[in-house]
């Protein structure tokens, strides 16, 4: 076990709700860029003097496992699994040294780790990426991949080889527990190419599943995915389950309060599937509206979620401090506002990291 982090001062702000009153650990941070669960550890990326590190930090007592350096000050950092294990991922640009007849380059890499920090996979060359335990060749668009043409193993061999041509575009959404859901945005397959498809990995890539019509809008929560689509007087919002393309349920609401999911969290405590743009809270197993607008309600974004309770980040002047309100993801009840911090992920085990006043605080879950 990790021997704890040596002891800092004592977190000042106001109890967070959902969360333990006294303190686990504190450690000084000088800034995080994000933050994620991974596992009984959290890993963050931020920086610790004048260096943007990863720092993978054992969420129980606060002590350092790992700390890796990161050279470029766009890298984004997310979380993913590896056949069911938790990791993290860094995606950065990194410097090519030249190499025989291969000029000096810089590409787009991913760096991935456990929750020990040891690294699991580390892109070797342009063009390869990671997305659930499967090596991506394609192209990088922010956290995501477009223009994927080949599935393979860590071990380089190869899963499915996609459909892909000179006019062809798609998006790789994810791949959950073996299954890739992938968006081709083309018409080489047919005529109704334009629609979610689910591939069994396991299965040399067999197709499990395709979505009835075209969509406009999606995004993978938990182990379903959220569409959206617009007739121009209303928006229809259906979920899916990833595994079997069977479709959950759904609501239908005028576009004056269109679901957006700019960001969006899964609670799976209660359930719940949250969607900004605006708050929306939705029911995980049947896909039915629960709350249709939150109180009070200012524009927000999702931070967090777990245990029925959701911290939504309020959108401040440019320049002003951030605040976060707190609220009952099942009924849309405000549980707090104004709230300096809130929990950026919680562990397997029950801790949650807050970032205050330059440094990282492990508060346990309340019981």
């Amino acid at each position: 076990m990790a021997e704890p982090a040596p002891a800092g001062p004592a977190y000042e702000g106001p109890a967070l709700p959902g969360l333990a009153t006294e303190q686990a650990w504190t450690i000084p941070l000088g800034s995080i860029r994000d933050a994620v669960a991974v596992g009984k550890s959290f890993a963050v990326l931020g920086r610790a003097a004048d260096t943007l590190a990863l720092q993978v930090i054992d969420a129980a007592t606060g002590k350092e496992l790992k700390s890796i350096p990161i050279e470029d000050e766009d890298a984004t950092l997310r979380v993913d699994t590896d056949h069911g294990k938790p990791v993290a991922v860094v995606r950065h640009k990194r410097q090519l040294a030249a190499s025989g007849l291969t000029a000096e380059s810089i590409q787009m890499s991913d760096l991935v780790v456990d929750e020990t920090g040891a690294e699991v996979w580390r892109s070797p060359e342009g063009g390869t990426f990671f997305v659930g335990g499967y090596v991506a060749e394609g192209e990088a668009d922010g956290a995501g991949l477009v223009n994927v043409s080949k599935l393979s193993t860590l071990a380089g061999e190869q899963a499915v080889a996609l459909p892909i041509g000179a006019e062809e575009e798609n998006s790789l959404l994810g791949v959950i527990e073996d299954k890739a859901v992938y968006w081709p945005r083309g018409m080489l397959l047919d005529e109704e190419a334009a629609v979610v498809h689910g591939f069994d990995l396991s299965k040399g890539g067999s197709l499990l599943w395709r979505l009835p019509r075209d969509v406009q809008g999606r995004t993978i929560v938990g182990d379903s995915l959220f569409t959206w689509q617009s007739d121009g007087m209303s928006s229809t919002h259906s979920l899916y389950d990833l595994m079997t393309g069977e479709r959950l349920g759904g609501f239908e609401v005028s576009n004056s309060v269109g679901v957006r999911c700019a960001t969006s969290a899964f609670d799976a405590d209660s359930d719940t599937v949250l969607c900004d743009g605006p708050l929306t809270l939705i029911d995980s197993r049947t896909g039915e509206l629960r709350v249709p607008a939150v109180e009070n309600q200012r524009e927000v974004s999702v931070e967090s979620a777990f245990g029925g309770i959701a911290y939504l980040k309020v959108k401040q002047e440019r320049g002003a401090e951030p605040l976060y309100l707190a609220l009952d993801d099942r009924t849309g009840k405000v549980l707090g506002g104004d709230l300096p911090a809130a929990p950026l992920g919680v562990s397997t085990d029950g801790y949650a990291l807050i970032w205050h006043n330059l440094h990282a605080f492990g508060f346990r879950r309340a019981a």
